[in-house]
């Protein structure tokens, strides 16, 4: 696809690791412009960054939006899910997309390589949670090949320095709506999800672990499955990689460890959980983008047309 010679305006609220993260990728795309970088903190490394690179900002946090005249078609919203919560009252009388990186569960749940459409016809949009970006689309996959399949295990690890304040305040949600998404999505039973952060000093890249109860005979299929997932997804996370584990547990245990390195844009490359919730939402930003633009333009009959992005120098299309 050639380079867009309009961009979507969005808005960035919550000026932390993840919304500072997601600025550089907006920055990058060809698709967005950032119209405003919102929060509370003039002098956070968030805001002086964006400051250097001459983007406009605000330090009113949710004022910006409510009271102020923002030219801005979407919003991301990098706070937590309680904030998000009043949030979303505001974005939707101002006539705001949202696209919401908390698990506050206030729109239906978004996994680009499942869903990735949800966001041309809803107002607002949940990224779930970042181990439920890494383990949904495996779940849906293995389920879709074996319909024996009834319930997962998910354990997700990650490091000290990147887990922030909103993710501990947030807890309780990101077990229900990460459970939820499993289940929604995979049409499953049960789902079982653990949160493990590692000792302070140690630099694990993030890893999800999966674990299913697989019938032997159907172990070829399902694995077929889930390698082809693995390359949908790469096509907008591609620091992501599977493994499939041998079985220690039992005959028809099946155990797949989803590791993802960031792209190393404002947090570090083994900070995986925060770049993939990104990456997912600057893909669904970019489908509406390209819907919004050529709906402008009147032309819609490529719209279904598969994109192509450019993450950090490389060339990917999605699938």
């Amino acid at each position: 696809m050639k380079k867009t010679a309009q961009k979507l305006r969005v808005g960035i609220l919550g000026t932390g690791k993840i919304g500072t993260d997601l600025l550089l990728k907006v920055l990058r795309s060809d698709h967005l412009q950032c119209t405003i970088f919102a929060g509370r903190n003039l002098q956070s490394p968030g805001m002086q960054k964006a400051q250097q690179l001459g983007v406009p900002l605000s330090d009113k946090g949710i004022q910006a939006f409510s009271e102020g005249s923002i030219e801005c078609d979407l919003v991301f919203d990098a706070t937590g899910a309680e904030h998000h919560r009043e949030h979303a009252k505001i974005f939707a009388a101002k006539g705001i997309k949202a696209i919401d990186l908390t698990p506050a569960k206030i729109g239906p749940f978004c996994i680009p390589a499942l869903n990735e459409q949800v966001i041309l016809k809803e107002n607002n949009i949940n990224m779930v949670t970042c181990g439920g970006q890494a383990s949904v689309p495996f779940a849906e996959a293995v389920k879709q090949a074996c319909a024996s399949v009834k319930s997962v295990k998910v354990h997700t690890l990650v490091s000290d320095d990147s887990i922030g304040q909103a993710t501990i305040d947030n807890v309780d949600d990101y077990y229900a709506t990460t459970s939820k998404a499993l289940c929604d999505f995979a049409g499953l039973e049960q789902a079982s999800v653990e949160l493990q952060v590692d000792e302070p000093g140690r630099q694990p890249t993030m890893c999800t672990t999966l674990s299913f109860d697989v019938p032997n005979s159907s172990r070829a299929a399902v694995e077929q499955a889930l390698k082809k997932r693995e390359r949908e997804i790469q096509a907008y996370v591609p620091g992501l990689r599977i493994e499939l584990l041998p079985n220690a547990l039992a005959d028809e245990v099946l155990s797949v460890r989803v590791l993802v390195s960031g792209l190393g844009d404002w947090i570090p490359a083994h900070a995986g959980n925060l770049d993939i919730i990104n990456c997912a939402a600057i893909a669904a930003a970019e489908r509406f983008a390209v819907y919004k633009l050529q709906s402008r333009s009147g032309a819609l009959a490529g719209l279904f047309e598969p994109l192509t992005r450019i993450w950090g120098g490389r060339q990917l299309a999605s699938a």
